[in-house]
């Protein structure tokens, strides 16, 4: 529509006449019953022609009162007189009420007298009569009238598509005329005096012979000439109906979307594809104007594009939204034109489509390469491009940034134990609980797996971000109903901070990571900000890391054994077994620098193995040397609780070293059991069946409840050091331990206390009738021949402590 004020043919035809008008006449018609008709204006059809004649004849009814009203009054003032009588009056009068009462059925109620065969021949037969009528009464041979009946041969012509007929029709009104002077002649009517008149023409033969002669002339003429000119018209208006009903054909059939609107903005024309994208119908049309359906966002760039237009400028590419009646948005592209009418009206034409699918695409697109697919959250690199954002917003108003770095505890086991649909709604759950803690202003992301990293944007101190943290790891511990099971998760927090880390998005997440990892090493559930020192760490861990994968191959990994002492008597109970990773140059490392290393690259389950079996084969060992079937307590990661073959491959390694299960015992922290409550219930009965002693470790650190403790079959609960180091000084430690202590009695379990360091923890512990003792005050952690001599010593508790 770009070019279209300066098209030929059709469009020119359409923009070189005033848009109501054609539109109307193109489209619409009130007949009688309201109804709107698309061919009742059209002159090719008989509808529309006789509708024409109607409107003429009102014109003429209209003409001929004022005439005879002013005639009237003129001769009634005269010399002569109102000299018309009674019969000329009632006459007219009834020549009125006939012409209105058939005009108003052929202009309002066609359709009902179309059903008679000759309706339109009837009807100039109707005026032709009425014709002779009144000449006769308004003077005969002398009267006026008589040019009326040049009048309804172009009426014929209007009405008749045949020139015969035209012709007959004027023939007939010749001989009507005809025979009314040859009565007045020949005295069988009755001549009506006239003012001006002589009454000895109507005798004269002669005059009124030339009088009909030169009626039939003009008669004849007229008519003719009328058929020739009508049939042309008909033909010419005809092809231009034709070209007009192509045009909006075209319009209408177009899967663009068409519209043009006044200066003001008001529509008055919109196409079919326009009407059912938007929802809008013609009805509605009048009301409507371009800015109302406008979105408010684009209008006042619509506004500015449409003002140009109607300057003169060229008009350019237009993309916007448009609401529809019920509201959606549409997006559309397109273009617009403005057209100047005859009249000096300015037009613009609208031609556009809708792209809103295309748009929907594209901005699923946007959404899948800068979002993750299954949470929803910004991917890495819309989460840097987020972070880039507020590190530049955080240097112009001199306020901090931190960058926080999560990744969930254990999760592998999770996914490894229910499945990956288990696991994708738990952090679908985790993605959810994190945006509801978080400010608006705050981002969250999903870097990939289980890792998420958050943004904290205008912070006031750097203690603002640890705030956070702490509200994250208490958020995560609540329960998730995830399939049916409940499960537990925990999390490990790195933090960095802008400026006081660094000033680069990548740098500052680096940083975030290198302190999450410091916190998992801390035993997990727990943050860290980093600092300095946490670079030797990550440097040190990319040396395990290396390390480990060849550890078992070169025989570097030891086991050492810490007793366990009856907290009354002070003999040697058990053992737990401890894995020791002897490094060619970092020494002798405890198991909380690589056993996480361990479970991430999956060596967890060989190296589990390999240390179960190691421990029955030591206490076959010790059996053969006369020391007594000796009970050994080995930790149970959570990714060996996951294995499958889990049970068997105990039950093989205790065959293989000929050792009974009552001499094994597994530990297995309270984290691990209640991250997923029914699967560790499943397990660990099938292993107590198997005679095996299980304890739980860590005890208090977790979510256990006493409906929870009565599901596992268990034997031990260890109370944690973190409750056992302070209960000679915080009274909250000392009575969570001794209510820890009353509920293992309660269910008929033996309790251990671990770390205890002190004689006044000792005494405290056995004040409250703990079972057994493990910890430095006793002895450290030593190689297989020092816990040898031990055993064999058969050592009381002064006599370990003096050892130790």
């Amino acid at each position: 529509m770009r070019g279209a004020g300066s098209r030929r043919g059709p469009m020119k035809a359409l923009q070189n006449q005033d848009p109501p008008t054609w539109l109307h006449n193109l489209m619409t018609f009130e007949s009688a019953d309201g109804a709107v008709s698309e061919d009742s204006r059209q002159f090719t059809s008989a509808r529309g022609r006789t509708i024409l004649v109607a409107q003429a004849r009102w014109l003429l009814l209209l003409v001929f009162a004022l005439y005879g009203l002013a005639a009237a009054v003129t001769f009634a003032s005269s010399r002569y007189g109102l000299f018309v009588d009674t019969a000329q009056i009632v006459t007219l009068l009834v020549a009125v009420v006939t012409v209105f009462g058939y005009n108003t059925l052929c202009h309002f109620y066609y359709p009902v007298i179309s059903r008679l065969r000759y309706v339109d021949h009837l009807q100039i037969l109707f005026d032709l009569i009425l014709v002779t009528l009144l000449v006769h009464y308004s003077g005969g041979a002398a009267s006026w009238f008589w040019p009326v009946y040049l009048v309804v041969s172009i009426e014929a012509a209007v009405l008749l598509e045949r020139r015969r007929q035209v012709l007959a029709m004027g023939s007939l009104g010749s001989l009507l005329y005809g025979g009314l002077l040859l009565a007045e002649y020949h005295g069988w009517v009755a001549s009506v005096a006239m003012p001006f008149v002589d009454p000895i023409l109507h005798s004269d033969g002669l005059y009124l012979g030339l009088s009909w002669f030169w009626v039939c002339v003009l008669n004849a003429t007229v008519a003719l000439i009328s058929a020739f000119l009508m049939r042309i018209i008909r033909r010419e208006n005809q092809a231009h109906r034709e070209s007009e009903q192509r045009l909006v054909s075209f319009l209408d059939t177009a899967n663009d979307l068409i519209f043009c609107v006044r200066e003001d903005g008001s529509f008055i024309y919109t196409n079919r594809s326009w009407q059912q994208t938007l929802g809008y119908d013609s009805e509605s049309l009048p009301q409507l104007k371009l800015q109302d359906i406008v979105q408010q966002d684009d209008k006042s760039r619509c506004i500015s594009a449409f003002n140009n237009l109607l300057d003169g400028n060229s008009g350019g590419a237009i993309e916007g939204k448009m609401t529809a009646r019920d509201g959606r948005a549409v997006n559309v592209e397109g273009s617009m034109t403005c057209s100047r009418q005859e009249d000096g009206e300015r037009l613009v034409w609208g031609i556009c489509r809708d792209i809103t699918e295309r748009k929907r695409a594209q901005d699923q697109l946007y959404h899948l390469a800068h979002h993750d697919a299954l949470t929803g959250l910004p991917n890495r690199t819309n989460f840097i491009e987020r972070l880039q954002q507020e590190l530049a917003m955080a240097k112009r108003i001199g306020r901090e940034v931190a960058v926080l770095f999560l990744d969930l505890d254990r999760f592998k086991m999770i996914n490894d134990t229910l499945g990956h649909d288990s696991g994708d709604a738990l952090l679908v759950e985790v993605a959810a609980r994190l945006k509801k803690l978080l400010r608006e202003t705050d981002a969250v992301g999903r870097l990939g797996g289980d890792e998420f990293a958050i943004v904290l944007g205008n912070l006031n101190c750097s203690a603002d971000a640890e705030r956070v943290a702490e509200k994250i790891l208490k958020i995560l511990a609540e329960p998730l109903q995830v399939n049916e099971h409940e499960l537990f998760i925990t999390t490990s927090i790195g933090v960095s901070h802008f400026p006081a880390h660094h000033n680069s998005p990548e740098e500052l997440v680096k940083k975030a990571d290198i302190a999450m990892y410091s916190a998992k090493a801390q035993g997990r559930n727990n943050f860290k900000v980093y600092n300095r020192a946490m670079d030797f760490d990550s440097e040190r861990r990319m040396i395990l890391e290396t390390g480990i994968r060849r550890a078992l191959e070169r025989d570097e990994f030891r086991i050492h054994y810490q007793p366990k002492v009856d907290a009354s008597t002070g003999e040697v109970t058990s053992l737990e077994a401890l894995l020791r990773w002897q490094h060619p140059d970092l020494g002798l490392l405890p198991p909380a620098d690589f056993i996480s290393l361990a479970e991430e690259t999956g060596l967890i389950f060989s190296i589990g193995e390999w240390v179960l079996r190691q421990v029955c084969h030591q206490v076959r060992e010790w059996a053969d040397l006369g020391l007594g079937d000796v009970r050994v307590a080995v930790n149970l990661s959570g990714y060996q609780l996951q294995q499958q073959n889990l049970v068997g491959q105990i039950s093989q390694a205790l065959e293989d070293a000929g050792v009974s299960p009552e001499c094994l015992e597994l530990e297995v922290t309270e984290t691990v059991v209640m991250q997923n409550p029914d699967f560790a219930v499943a397990i660990l009965r099938q292993l107590k069946e198997l005679g095996i002693c299980i304890s739980i470790d860590d005890f208090g650190t977790g979510y256990s409840s006493l409906s929870h403790l009565r599901r596992f079959s268990i034997n031990t609960l260890k109370i944690d050091k973190s409750f056992v180091q302070e209960v000679e000084r915080n009274a909250t430690d000392a009575a969570i331990t001794q209510a820890i202590i009353a509920m293992g009695k309660s269910l008929d379990l033996k309790i251990v206390a671990e770390g205890v360091e002190t004689e006044g923890q000792l005494e405290f512990l056995r004040g409250h009738d703990c079972h057994e003792i493990q910890g430095y005050l006793f002895s450290q952690p030593v190689a297989v021949d020092k816990v040898t001599e031990i055993l064999r010593n058969g050592l009381d508790l002064k006599s370990l402590q003096a050892a130790t």
